[in-house]
């Protein structure tokens, strides 16, 4: 097995997806990266800002702008957390909600249409399997 191959088809993957994606969302004002951001707190709300950036793998200095130019199309609202005043706890406004909606549901159709073209392959395996990895990965950034 020649695992170095991994990383090249992950990445490969990733931008012929991200590529894809971009141009069928061109309409929307929202790029790829901003729009993975939206799904992101869309299926895990009520999480601080450091939470996402560590869950998403995402530098966050990267992260804030990206939330600042969501906030500022109304999309995001960042609130201090009851905890820590300098935390803050993002989450999405109506119009960022039914948003994050749509760019999921043409997310899924993107990949729905990749594994029609698969003969036999078993889709939920390969979530399964998928999951399992970047679980494995976030508990090595964890103490």
């Amino acid at each position: 097995m020649q695992y170095h191959h991994f990383s090249q088809y992950i990445a490969g993957i990733y931008r012929r997806s991200k590529n894809d994606f971009n141009h069928q969302i061109e309409a929307l004002d929202v790029h790829a990266t901003q729009s993975d951001l939206l799904m992101f707190i869309y299926e895990h709300p009520g999480r601080q800002q450091v939470q996402i950036a560590q869950e998403m793998s995402v530098d966050p200095s990267l992260l804030a702008r990206d939330l600042t130019v969501l906030a500022k199309k109304g999309w995001v609202t960042r609130t201090p957390a009851t905890t820590d005043r300098r935390a803050k706890i993002i989450a999405l406004t109506v119009a960022g909600e039914a948003l994050a909606q749509e760019l999921t549901e043409t997310m899924a159709k993107w990949w729905q249409s990749l594994f029609n073209e698969l003969a036999d392959f078993d889709v939920d395996d390969f979530d399964t399997k998928l999951t399992d990895i970047y679980n494995v990965l976030l508990k090595r950034d964890r103490p």
